[in-house]
C-alpha cells in the first residue's frame, strides 16, 4: 500500500495526548482510552472538558503525506453532503506563525506532534458496536445489519459520484491507480504482486498456486478492471482500443476501500448503522469494487455438513444475507446494469486481492518484516486457500444462477 511502511501499536500518556490535541482544540482533556478491535496503529477515544468526544488516530507505519492524503478523501465526502453515516477528520486550528502557517497549507488535517514525530489526527467520535460482533451475538438481527451497511455504503458512493482522476489530484484526493486503496488491485495489474508470489521459496506450493489458480484468475482480474478506466485513460493505460471504443466504463466515487463488518458499527439493540469507520482505506475508485469487496467480506458462512459428511465448499454464500445488503444499497442506489453484468466477476477479483494478499504475507520472505516465513505457523500459511475456496465457489454455475436472481430481483424492486 502506498505510503505504508510498517504497522505497530505504541500507547501514549495523558500528557502526550494532551499535547497533540492542543493542534485541534482549547478545550482540557478529561480522560483519554485506548480503543482495540477494528482499528488499526493507536487510536483513543477522548474526553474533553466542554462534553465533547472524539478519536485520536495515531497513524503507525504512515507517512505525514499520506495520512493526510486519507483525510483529504475522508473530508470530501462531508463537502460533498456525506457527513452522518461515517466518522470525519477535524482541521487543526489556525496557526500563528510563518513556519506553522506553511505546514498547516500542507497538512490541514495532520498533527507532527507525537513525540517521534508519527503522524497523527482527530475523527468525530460514533457509538455503537462493531457490526460482526453483534451479527455473531443477534443472528436475528444480522439482516437488518446488512441492510443498514448497504444504505450506507450507497450514500457514500453517490455522494462524489462521476469523480475523475484529474478532479481527485485537483482535490487531492486518494485515487486507486496511483495512491493505492480498493484492496491495492493497481498491484495487481502492474504485476507487482505476481513478482511478489514468484518469489516463493517453496516452488511446489508457488507453482500449483500460480498454474491451477493465480495466472486464470490474475488475467480475468486484468479483462474486468480495464472497465473501470475511462476510454481515454483505457487507452494509454491498456493499448486495447477494442475495449475503450466500446465508451462504457464503471461509476466512480468515493469508496471505503475495506467495507469488513469489523470496520462498521452499529446500535446493537436495532441492528441500524451508526458509522462506517477507519478512514486508511478511504479513495477515490470504482463503486462496484467497493459493494462486492463488502459482500465477499460480510456475506460467507460456513458450510453445514452434508448427510455424509462431506462438503463440496467449505464456505457458501448467506444468500439472505447479500440479499439484505443489496436491498440496502439499491434503496439508496440502483447498481446500473454494467454493474449488474460484473457483479460475480468483481466479487472474484476482490477476494482475489485478499487471497493473493495472504499467499504473499505468510509465504513469501520480506527483508523489511522482522519475521520470516518460518515463524508462521502451517494455519497462517494455508490462509490463502479459504478465499481461493471462495473464488472457487464463485464460478460454480448454480451459485452463479442464485446471485443473478438475487440481482434481478433488486432490479425489478427499484423499477416498480
Amino acid at each position: 500500500m502506498a505510503g505504508k511502511v510498517e504497522i505497530a501499536t505504541t500507547t501514549h500518556s495523558t500528557e502526550e495526548v494532551a499535547s497533540i490535541l492542543s493542534e485541534y482544540t482549547s478545550a482540557r482533556l478529561l480522560k483519554r482510552t485506548q480503543l482495540f478491535g477494528g482499528y488499526s496503529g493507536s487510536n483513543y477515544r477522548v474526553d474533553l472538558d466542554d462534553g465533547s468526544a472524539f478519536v485520536l488516530k495515531i497513524t503507525n507505519g504512515y507517512s505525514a503525506e499520506h495520512a493526510e492524503l486519507m483525510c483529504q478523501t475522508a473530508n470530501h465526502l462531508s463537502e460533498a453532503g456525506y457527513y452522518k453515516d461515517c466518522c470525519l477528520p477535524i482541521p487543526r486550528r489556525q496557526q500563528h506563525n510563518d513556519n506553522q502557517e506553511q505546514d498547516q497549507r500542507k497538512f490541514r488535517f495532520v498533527s507532527k506532534k507525537e513525540k517521534k514525530g508519527v503522524p497523527a489526527f482527530l475523527l468525530t467520535f460514533v457509538e455503537g458496536r462493531q457490526a460482526d460482533a453483534v451479527m455473531r451475538e443477534r443472528p436475528d438481527l444480522a439482516s437488518a445489519v446488512m441492510r443498514g451497511i448497504g444504505g450506507g455504503l450507497a450514500r457514500m458512493h453517490i455522494a462524489a459520484s462521476g469523480i475523475t482522476q484529474e478532479e481527485a489530484r485537483r482535490l487531492k484526493i486518494r485515487w486507486y491507480q496511483t495512491d493505492g486503496g480498493c484492496c491495492d488491485v493497481q498491484d495487481q495489474i502492474d504485476g507487482k504482486v505476481l513478482s511478489s508470489i514468484l518469489n516463493c521459496i517453496d516452488e511446489k506450493k508457488r507453482d500449483v498456486f500460480l498454474n491451477t489458480f493465480y495466472n486464470t484468475e490474475l488475467a480475468a482480474l486484468r479483462k474486468e478492471m480495464k472497465l473501470a478506466v475511462t476510454v481515454k485513460e483505457g487507452i494509454n493505460k491498456y493499448d486495447d482500443k477494442e475495449e475503450t471504443e466500446k465508451n462504457i466504463s464503471l461509476e466512480h466515487g468515493i469508496c471505503h476501500g475495506d467495507p469488513f463488518a469489523d470496520n462498521v458499527l452499529v446500535f446493537s439493540d436495532t441492528g441500524k448503522l451508526s458509522a462506517l469507520v477507519d478512514i486508511e482505506d478511504f479513495c477515490a475508485g470504482p463503486v462496484l469494487f467497493d459493494l462486492c469487496c463488502c459482500a465477499i467480506g460480510c456475506c460467507f458462512k460456513q458450510q453445514s455438513d452434508c448427510d455424509d459428511g462431506s462438503t463440496k465448499y467449505p464456505q457458501v454464500l448467506d444468500m439472505n444475507l447479500l440479499k439484505a445488503l443489496l436491498k440496502g444499497y439499491c434503496a439508496d442506489r440502483k447498481i446500473p446494469q454494467i454493474e449488474r453484468d460484473h457483479f460475480i466477476p468483481f466479487m472474484r477479483l476482490t477476494l482475489l486481492c485478499n487471497c493473493s494478499w495472504r499467499f504473499v504475507k505468510f509465504n513469501v520472505s520480506n527483508n523489511s518484516d522482522d519475521k520470516d516465513t518460518d515463524d508462521f505457523p502451517e494455519e497462517a500459511k494455508n490462509s490463502y486457500l479459504e478465499l481461493q475456496h471462495r473464488i472457487e465457489y464463485l464460478r460454480d454455475p448454480e451459485v452463479v444462477q442464485q446471485i443473478k436472481s438475487l440481482l434481478l430481483a433488486q432490479e425489478d424492486s427499484t423499477t416498480n
